[in-house]
């Protein structure tokens, strides 16, 4: 009798999936997988990509969890290994299908996005592993239920750090203002880009610095038109300040034209709707420079740019002659 209702049990696990027909189990995949292929979020702020691609693990974690409870119904009576390869397979194969069909929206496939939807799958299996009492039969049960909730927690986890490292930008951000660059470690870098490469720090030129070691930001200019650096997302109330000041080190023997720009939220997307203004540095030579706010508050020719919605602070060389290399020390409000 105890065996007939442990088989009963089994039968009827997971409960909470069975109860659900196959069909509308079917539909619920589909509109997930058909999630993946068409919506997508902006790439600033940098929080909202970092929650785009937290979503592909997310919707594989719950496609996984449908299939399994389709698989489930078919064969009430399979062993676990016929119903967690075959899931594991197909899930797998639907993510490489959705990335693919990407082409459709007009975004390009990423190897990087099947295997975060891996994670969403590895982790969904895990936590069903957990509880599936086929696996926890014997007086190894509750071992095998801590060891599957280990892995789970582990790719839930990894799956979840560049969240927090995204997060704790925004969190440096803060307490760092009025300084909207600082070169001290690489949790300074998540919110700047370069043209070309991905931004590093290093020990600014001997000849240069104020200290020994002092880092800066070395910034390549490469033949490249508009090559240079952007804050994407800088502290953006400037209201209570009355200058810019930039911190930048010319150690070529080259003259740089260098071209300082400031937007708004609302900016048109024309040149003349937004703060441009062209310094030359020496060759070199470290200089400080210092813009008035009132002069980035008027530049827009048809309104004032607002001053409390900043939205990018740029420094560029516009032709790909002469100074291929900056090193930017420090921005920051006074």
């Amino acid at each position: 009798m105890a065996q007939t209702e442990q088989e009963a049990t089994i039968r009827l696990w997971p409960r909470q999936l069975l109860v659900l027909p196959p069909s509308l189990l079917a539909v619920f995949v589909a509109l997930l997988s058909l999630l993946v292929v068409y919506i997508e979020l902006p790439g600033r702020p940098l929080i909202l990509h970092s929650l785009q691609k937290l979503g592909h693990p997310l919707v594989f974690g719950l496609v996984t969890l449908g299939l399994f409870g389709i698989r489930r119904h078919r064969q009430p009576d399979g062993s676990a290994l016929s119903d967690y390869l075959p899931t594991l397979l197909v899930a797998t194969a639907l993510g490489f299908f959705t990335e693919v069909s990407q082409v459709v929206s007009h975004r390009d496939p990423a190897l990087r996005d099947v295997m975060l939807d891996v994670r969403g799958i590895a982790c969904a299996l895990a936590v069903l592993a957990a509880f599936d009492p086929r696996l926890r039969s014997d007086h190894r049960g509750g071992r095998r239920r801590t060891w599957f909730l280990g892995v789970a927690l582990l790719i839930a986890a990894i799956t979840l750090a560049p969240i927090s490292w995204v997060t704790a930008a925004y969190v440096n951000r803060a307490i760092t203002a009025p300084a909207l660059f600082l070169p001290r470690n690489d949790l300074d870098l998540l919110l700047v880009s370069l043209t070309d490469t991905a931004p590093e720090l290093g020990n600014l030129p001997a000849a240069y610095a104020h200290y020994v070691g002092e880092k800066a930001l070395r910034v390549p200019l490469t033949t490249r038109p508009y090559a240079g650096v952007s804050l994407d997302e800088p502290f953006s109330d400037w209201r209570a300040y009355h200058v810019l000041r930039l911190d930048v080190t010319n150690p070529t023997r080259s003259e740089l034209p260098l071209h300082i720009r400031v937007q708004d939220r609302l900016h048109d997307g024309n040149y003349t709707d937004r703060f441009e203004q062209l310094q030359v540095l020496g060759p070199t030579s470290r200089r400080t420079l210092e813009i008035p706010l009132v002069s980035i508050s008027t530049a827009p020719e048809h309104r004032r740019l607002d001053l409390s919605q900043i939205s990018v602070v740029s420094l560029y060389k516009a032709g790909g002659e002469g100074a291929r290399e900056i090193w930017v020390s420090r921005l920051e409000l006074r």
